[in-house]
C-alpha cells in the first residue's frame, strides 16, 4: 500500500527521505546436486593426458564338472568389449562486469558473478549424466509417465537389481520432486510405527527405502509428461572431470570491464547397463 502523503509536501521528491539499498542479496534459488557426487568419479586419475579413456570388462566363467581322462573346456573370462568414455562436453559460462558499475556498487558483483558462473557449470555437469537415466537397463524401466510411482514400482526396481547379482550398498533412487510428494501418500515410507526404532522427523522419509536413499533434483531429463529418475548402483554411470571449474578473471582495460568466466570439461559414460533402471515421474 502507497503512503498517502507527507507534509510537509515535497519531502520525498526533494530527496530529504533517505533511500536504503540492502546489503544482502537474494541469491537466486539452486537446485540439488545429487548425481555428480554419487556416481563412480575412480578413472578420473587415470586420464591425465587424452581425450579418450578404454575401460576393459571382464566376463563370469562357468565351472563344468571333471570328467577323468578329459581336458577341460578352455575359458575366456576376457571376452567381453571394452567400454569408451569420451571427454567431449566442453562449456563456459561468461559474466561481465564494467569497472564503473563495479566501482560505485555497494554489492560484491565480482564474487556474485564467480558463484553464479560456477552454480551454471555444475548444473550442466549434473545434468549430463542424469540424461543416461533412460538407457539404463536397455530403456525398460518402471511406472508410468505422467502417473505417480508407486510401491509395486519400487519393489520391481529393486528386484530387478536384485536379480542381477548387483551389490547392495551403494545404490539410490533418483527422483524429482513429484515422486517425493507420491512418496508422502504411501504410509510405510513415513510413519514411525512401520520400522522399530527408525525415527522420521516432521515431513522427511525414513533414512532410506528398500535399502537406498532418495535423492531429489530437479535436474532430471524430460519425458513426454514427466521426467526419467532412476534405482541404481554407483558404479552404473561413471564420469571423468578432466578441467573442473576453472575461473578465469580477464581484465580488459580498453572496454573498461571484467569478465569471469568459468570453464569445464568433462565426459560420462553408462558402464554397466543392467546395474541400474528408469523410474519414470509424475510431472516435470
Amino acid at each position: 500500500m502507497a503512503i498517502s502523503a507527507r507534509i510537509p509536501a515535497g519531502l520525498d521528491t526533494n530527496k530529504f527521505i533517505k533511500e536504503v539499498f540492502g546489503m544482502n542479496v537474494l541469491m537466486a534459488v539452486k537446485s540439488r546436486l545429487v548425481v555428480t557426487p554419487f556416481v563412480n568419479h575412480s578413472y578420473e586419475a587415470e586420464l591425465v593426458k587424452g581425450d579418450t579413456l578404454y575401460i576393459t570388462r571382464d566376463n563370469t566363467i562357468t565351472a563344468s564338472e571333471v570328467t577323468v581322462g578329459t581336458e577341460g573346456v578352455i575359458l575366456n573370462p576376457f571376452n567381453t568389449t571394452s567400454v569408451t568414455l569420451t571427454i567431449d562436453k566442453y562449456y563456459e559460462a561468461p559474466a561481465v562486469i564494467d569497472y564503473m558499475s563495479r566501482r560505485q556498487s555497494h554489492i560484491d558483483l565480482v564474487g556474485i558473478s564467480e558463484i553464479e558462473s560456477a552454480y551454471a557449470l555444475q548444473v550442466k555437469i549434473d545434468s549430463t549424466l542424469c540424461d543416461l537415466f533412460s538407457a539404463l537397463s536397455d530403456g525398460t524401466g518402471y511406472g508410468t509417465d505422467g502417473a505417480a510411482i508407486t510401491d509395486d514400482n519400487l519393489i520391481a526396481a529393486v528386484e530387478e537389481l536384485d536379480a542381477a547379482d548387483i551389490p547392495e550398498e551403494n545404490r539410490a533412487w533418483v527422483f524429482d520432486p513429484s515422486v517425493k510428494a507420491d512418496l508422502l501418500k504411501i504410509d510405510k515410507f513415513v510413519r514411525m510405527d512401520y520400522f522399530a526404532g527408525d525415527t522420521i522427523p516432521t515431513g522427511a522419509f525414513r533414512k532410506d527405502v528398500y535399502g537406498a536413499p532418495i535423492l531429489i533434483t530437479n535436474n532430471l531429463t524430460a519425458n513426454s509428461s514427466g521426467n526419467y529418475g532412476a534405482y541404481l548402483h554407483k558404479n552404473a554411470l561413471a564420469i571423468v572431470i578432466s578441467e573442473n571449474l576453472e575461473v578465469d578473471r580477464v581484465d580488459q582495460p580498453l572496454k573498461h570491464q571484467l569478465t569471469i568466466n568459468t570453464t569445464a570439461l568433462w565426459g560420462v559414460k553408462e558402464i554397466r547397463d543392467d546395474w541400474g533402471c528408469p523410474m519414470l515421474t509424475r510431472s516435470t
